[in-house]
């Protein structure tokens, strides 16, 4: 597109200020929990509901409806009027299809993929998390292969291969608060969303663009730190480094977001650490005691700089060196053990 991209005009979306408040859809309750995320993305006119005041949040979104939901805020009318004189390039988009000029004019900023990696863009299909999730990122230039590059983890029971197509976009949606873990420990990256799933992780996006899900994150990586500390007890070294780098995530996304207040700096450095430990775990399991004993110091000394960074984080620090020490020790008595042995 000869025009300003997509990602740019997103930035019209971003108002730091707060939104009117309006009457509510008959069926979209104050307490349903995308009552928040719906209202606001109807006052900046993202979103609408029905004719009968309805917004059926339990309606699915097929891939057509969302990319509209997506795209449609960040065009002009002149470029819409463009895209609909314009043929489309899908062999399964007719150039009448009402969706044709959003499709294309998502094809052209590479909000979607096109030919000739896609041939296709089955718009009825229903829309999938990470698909939507991707969109969203694509739109608003979010680099997801790029950013947090250097974090290369597994982080969930079904989002385990790194190399998969998918997990750029996912391990981003964790850093901008778009999806957490589930209360059976999955990500759920191929769940079919419904209308109120797709307003909640839009509107945590334009959240964090707007630097407002930073307390949300910081929140998310204590809850995983406990996951962490619970799996541990049960010896479930897997549950507990999916949680660890799921932890790190949200504080570096917070840290993206507010690079310079304390706290963040701190709880970067503590999701470190809590890292280290599980780590430290893992090479205790697999007999290496010496790397246990090196992980178990690393913590330690993360956890010193993040009480450094910020005083609030003193508890959790001496929790850590706790934890860290008791480590140490095992690992060494363990080590003697082992020498005895072969003595």
């Amino acid at each position: 597109m000869k025009n300003t991209p997509l990602f740019l005009l997103a930035l019209l979306l971003l108002p730091v200020s707060g939104f009117a408040q309006e009457d509510s859809f008959s069926d979209l309750p104050k307490d349903h929990y995308a009552y928040e995320a719906v209202t606001y993305l109807r006052s900046q006119g993202i979103i609408s509901g029905y004719p009968d005041g309805t917004f059926k949040p339990d309606n699915k979104v097929n891939r057509a409806e969302a990319l509209k939901i997506i795209v449609a805020p960040l065009i002009t009318e002149e470029q819409l009027a463009q895209a609909k004189e314009a043929n489309t390039v899908f062999s399964d988009v007719s150039n009448d299809d009402w969706y044709k000029p959003y499709v294309e004019l998502a094809r052209a900023a590479k909000i979607i993929d096109g030919p000739p990696e896609k041939d296709k863009f089955n718009g009825g299909n229903l829309v999938i998390k990470v698909e939507f999730m991707k969109m969203v990122q694509e739109a608003f230039g979010a680099k997801p292969k790029t950013a947090f590059s250097e974090i290369k983890l597994p982080l969930a029971q079904d989002v385990t291969n790194t190399d998969e197509w998918f997990y750029p976009y996912m391990r981003y949606g964790i850093t901008a608060s778009m999806t957490m873990i589930s209360g059976e420990g999955t990500l759920t990256p191929a769940k079919q969303l419904t209308r109120a799933e797709t307003a909640v992780i839009l509107h945590r996006f334009i959240m964090y663009e707007q630097k407002r899900r930073t307390q949300a994150l910081l929140s998310e990586a204590e809850s995983e730190i406990l996951i962490i500390l619970t799996f541990l007890e049960k010896n479930d070294i897997t549950e507990a480094e999916y949680a660890s780098a799921r932890a790190l995530l949200a504080a570096r996304g917070a840290h993206a977001a507010k690079p310079d207040e304390s706290i963040v700096q701190g709880a970067v450095k503590i999701t470190e650490a809590f890292r280290a430990l599980v780590r430290g775990y893992r090479a205790g399991v697999e007999k290496d005691f010496d790397e246990t004993i090196r992980l178990a110091g690393e913590a330690w000394n993360l956890s010193d700089r993040a009480r450094a960074k910020n005083s609030e984080l003193a508890q959790i620090a001496d929790q850590v060196q706790v934890i860290s020490k008791n480590m140490a020790d095992s690992a060494r008595t363990e080590k003697e053990a082992a020498a005895n042995v072969q003595e």
